[in-house]
């Protein structure tokens, strides 16, 4: 309850579910706008595949990353990285290049894997390791409402076409990254750069 009176708790759970829901809503449509732009379906297969493996390797990447240059930052990137990917997408596939719409698939899939161990390490940065799995249980239960992204997608697309759909997605994600801007590490001054306890209390 001390995190979650911070406010930081708050804000990280609504950026993780607005990216969450675009990762999810790229992997419910992806293959929808692809088959619309005339790709045949085993290379719309082959885009999804790749967007997988991508999305797995992501995290590691992004962790050692986040390492190097800090948590915040990366995290910004990844929102942007996320975002712009699914106005490429869009442009690829009413350009019918198969190649650009394989590239920002597997960009995508970069972007939706790199998002959760960013939170799960801000988590541990921002409120230690002491109640670390509590405090990231309450961030990372954002997918309850991140899973409808799905559901809501398709009311989009029924509404606005996958082009107004995907349109919206990028703009929620650079959203997120937006909101991400005031995230700080609480009672630290505001312009302290956090960086990984090297002795956490988990390996006394």
């Amino acid at each position: 309850m001390e995190a979650w009176r911070t406010g930081r708790v708050a804000l990280m759970w609504f950026c993780l579910a607005c990216t969450s829901g675009v990762n999810i809503f790229g992997i419910a449509f992806q293959v929808d706008i692809g088959e619309e732009a005339g790709f045949a379906a085993g290379i719309v297969a082959t885009a999804m595949s790749l967007k997988a493996i991508v999305n797995g390797t992501g995290r590691g990447v992004i962790g050692w990353l986040s390492d190097l240059y800090g948590r915040k930052q990366c995290l910004l990137y990844v929102c942007a990285i996320l975002g712009l990917a699914q106005f490429g997408i869009i442009w690829s596939a009413e350009i019918k290049n198969l190649p650009l719409f394989l590239l920002f698939s597997a960009i995508s899939g970069f972007g939706g894997g790199a998002i959760f161990p960013m939170f799960a390490a801000l988590t541990a940065d921002y409120f230690g390791e002491n109640n670390n799995a509590t405090n990231y249980g309450m961030v990372y239960s954002s997918k309850l409402v991140s899973g409808l992204g799905a559901g809501m997608g398709s009311v989009v697309v029924g509404a606005w076409g996958y082009n107004g759909a995907f349109t919206l997605a990028g703009c929620i994600s650079i959203f997120a990254g937006f909101m991400a801007l005031f995230l700080r590490p609480p009672g630290r001054p505001r312009n302290k750069r956090v960086t990984p306890n090297p002795r956490p209390l988990g390996e006394g």
